[in-house]
């Protein structure tokens, strides 16, 4: 059984970020859950959370990549330890929609489906070239849209299989100031059966950074 991870999920990616903040480009209102009343029913918990969520193109479980060289960041705040002038976000943004769906059963066979969006400053970097944004060289930053989606919080029983995705998009500046089209996502799988053995693992299933 895991706890609900959702405070802690996004601080197990902090990293990087962009330069000099660009103009923001607005691409239209960001759905909310909490505009969307759940009439008291106690299955459904919704809050909103700040966000530090990054990943790199083909990124493996051991955390080494072998794609395309980006890395992407989709950042609600500035960084807490390693603050840049250069790149990133600069000023705190709005927070993003959190919205839980499960039911309590036991300590074994609860669910907790978890689904979080919204608007986010996007950072996408060269990891294999240097530079001023975190040591790399920036290629692109601006506002985006970030969803994650947690099949179980707590961990599927049976085995206890849990997986999670991380969806962005947005229309960013380049550094020569072009308007570029971005898309990624990350998806990760976990299995834990309790016994601590060899059955159990962690792995990414898929991890794309894109820019066009």
């Amino acid at each position: 059984m895991r706890w609900p991870g959702f405070l802690l999920f996004p601080l197990l990616f902090v990293a990087c970020t962009d330069t000099q903040p660009v103009a923001p480009i607005e691409d239209g209102p960001v759905f909310n859950w909490m505009n969307n009343p759940d009439n008291g029913n106690f299955n459904i918990y919704r809050d909103a959370f700040g966000w530090r969520v990054c990943w790199s193109d083909e990124q493996q479980a051991d955390g080494t990549a072998e794609g395309n060289g980006l890395r992407v960041c989709h950042d609600t705040y500035p960084h807490p330890t390693i603050p840049q002038t250069t790149c990133d976000i600069q000023t705190e943004g709005d927070p993003v929609s959190h919205q839980d769906v499960g039911h309590w059963i036991d300590e074994f066979s609860s669910f907790l489906h978890a689904v979080n969006q919204g608007k986010t400053w996007v950072l996408i970097r060269d990891i294999n070239t240097a530079g001023d944004c975190f040591g790399d060289a920036l290629v692109a930053e601006g506002w985006g849209r970030l969803s994650n989606n947690d099949n179980d919080i707590f961990g599927s029983t049976d085995p206890n299989m849990n997986t999670w995705t991380n969806r962005g998009h947005g229309v960013l500046e380049a550094t020569d100031g072009s308007r570029v089209m971005y898309n990624g996502h990350v998806h990760f799988q976990f299995r834990a059966n309790g016994e601590g053995d060899e059955d159990d693992f962690f792995r990414v299933l898929s991890a794309k950074v894109n820019v066009h």
